[in-house]
């Protein structure tokens, strides 16, 4: 990052509650293996930051890493001082999606710091990896992490970071002891260390104890100048293939007044309120939290709404406040897909659903579909264009924007082990939905990548045989070719990954069933 974007940046953040204390006996970087706009428009990477720098002992940076399209990198330093990163005692890399496990050994080498943890001894800082995608299977990154955290941080974290504390890095036994000591510690796993049983993912058990909102406010983030909020952890849908019902289970709304009292801390910095959560439609009291939030001068905004629960009182006040679209997620467009992913969402929920939105005010509908599901057939695919045509037909005043991606099966779901189409069947269906659509519709279709969707089935899937395939590829340029190529390298098969999974899958070192840390403690 040039020296004069990087000060502009750090000028116009704006710190929720002040900036952090200067100072600490740690040094920690933070580091989010995409670019700024897309870490700073995460909760989860925005939740650690304020974690770590609101400790008295800790001083915690910031560093994002995307190289150029030719691979090309410049040394990483953090955001803040513009510090090395390997100078840090701690670094912390927060995962989102398993398409970013491509850039965290190239941006260990960018800070001159050894990709594998066993080529790491004393003056490097202690690698520790967490976020979703980590939480679900670790495995393909588990040889470049000195340690991984599986869940929710919170309530772990007070722990966590006074062993971090008290650990010695200066030589190759304190590195071993303080491994040894975050090994203790619940949902902390060393894949250098024997594990004996699954670890726990560790769950918050009282959502309402722990504030989860934006620290820094950015007009370069991907929502710029906007307040992030968490309404609720978890979802209480049944749909078969979704990650976040099996990682933030149970489903944990947040009290209104909770809710309330946060948004109240974020209204004095932006009138940008954006509410986020796996299933921020079902949380009970939605429609007074958006009401109210209008009446104190926000204007909100939300991510996927759940189409039977779009109804008047709800997009009245999201409408009031500017907002001119909602974003569906049908997922697809023929019933008997629909059941077999768990999604029952009927035609006319979604009609109405729309119908309320238009009476708002609400003119632009974002539509969600997937492709290449269970058992799925060329025509039953083509039919997401009848769809939005017939949605088109019946609501002419609306812009539609469809999105069609493949289908992720990601470990711990019901869809897990399932087979997925190969790339050339893939591509062949997105491109005939994207012409059925321009042929049939208005619209023009935003089309998923056939080629990085099978990567990413191999990385949600896969085990530890992918690490060197990780460095692999992404010493010669992160591409997906590069990554097929460094596969067939290392003698083994995408059709495998794409394929039936089988019983003994490498994310079972994970067992997702939550884990109370807080309980735990008081016993």
């Amino acid at each position: 990052m040039p020296e004069a974007d990087r000060k502009q940046i750090l000028s116009d953040e704006v710190h929720v509650g002040g900036p952090p204390a200067a100072g600490g006996r740690l040094h920690c970087v933070l580091l989010f293996p995409n670019r700024y706009a897309l870490g700073m428009a995460n909760l989860g990477f925005q939740t650690l930051y304020r974690l770590l720098s609101s400790h008295p002992d800790i001083s915690c940076e910031r560093a994002f890493f995307l190289p150029t399209p030719d691979g090309a990198s410049e040394p990483l330093r953090s955001l803040e001082t513009h510090t090395p990163v390997a100078r840090c005692g701690l670094l912390g890399i927060s995962s989102s999606f398993e398409l970013d496990w491509l850039r965290i050994p190239m941006a260990l080498e960018a800070a001159g710091i050894p990709p594998l943890a066993a080529d790491r001894e004393r003056g490097y800082p202690l690698v520790l990896i967490g976020g979703p995608a980590v939480t679900a299977n670790p495995e393909p990154i588990a040889d470049l992490a000195d340690a991984i955290f599986i869940g929710e941080v919170e309530e772990v974290f007070p722990d966590l970071a006074a062993t971090l504390l008290e650990g010695d890095l200066g030589a190759a036994e304190g590195r071993a002891d303080l491994l040894n000591a975050l090994g203790s510690l619940p949902g902390v796993y060393i894949p250098s260390q024997p594990v004996d049983q699954p670890v726990r993912r560790v769950a918050l058990e009282d959502v309402n104890m722990h504030q989860t909102r934006t620290k820094i406010i950015s007009p370069y983030a991907e929502f710029p100048d906007s307040f992030l909020l968490e309404v609720s952890r978890g979802c209480p849908r049944g749909c078969r293939f979704c990650l976040a019902r099996q990682i933030y289970q149970p489903p944990r709304p947040r009290t209104l007044e909770s809710l309330l009292a946060t948004a109240e801390v974020g209204l004095q910095y932006t009138d940008r309120v954006r509410l986020v959560g796996a299933a921020v439609a079902d949380h009970p009291d939605l429609p007074a939290l958006a009401r109210t939030l209008v009446d104190l001068g926000a204007r909100i905004a939300t991510s996927s709404l759940r189409a039977e629960r779009v109804t008047p009182e709800l997009v009245e006040p999201i409408a009031a406040s500017g907002q001119r679209t909602i974003t569906l997620a049908p997922e697809t467009a023929d019933e008997r897909l629909a059941k077999c992913i768990g999604k029952r969402m009927s035609r006319e929920t979604v009609h109405a659903a729309i119908a309320a939105a238009l009476d708002a005010g609400i003119n632009r509908v974002r539509l969600y579909f997937m492709i290449g599901l269970p058992g799925e057939t060329d025509a039953e695919a083509l039919s997401i264009a009848d769809y939005v045509s017939d949605l088109e037909g019946e609501f002419s005043q609306v812009r539609f924007a469809p999105s069609i991606s493949p289908l992720i099966p990601k470990a711990h779901t019901e869809l897990a082990r399932v087979a997925v189409p190969d790339i050339r069947t893939l591509r062949h269906r997105l491109k005939a939905v994207g012409k059925a659509l321009r042929a049939k519709t208005h619209t023009r279709a935003r089309l998923g990548s056939a080629r990085w969707s099978a990567v990413q089935v191999a990385l949600s899937r896969g085990g530890r045989e992918l690490t060197p395939v990780l460095m692999a590829a992404a010493r010669a340029g992160g591409r997906a070719g590069d990554f097929f190529s460094a596969l067939k390298r290392e003698g083994l098969a995408l059709e495998d990954y794409l394929g039936p999974q089988p019983d003994d899958a490498p994310w079972q070192v994970v067992d997702p069933s939550a884990f109370y840390a807080r309980e735990a403690r008081d016993e």
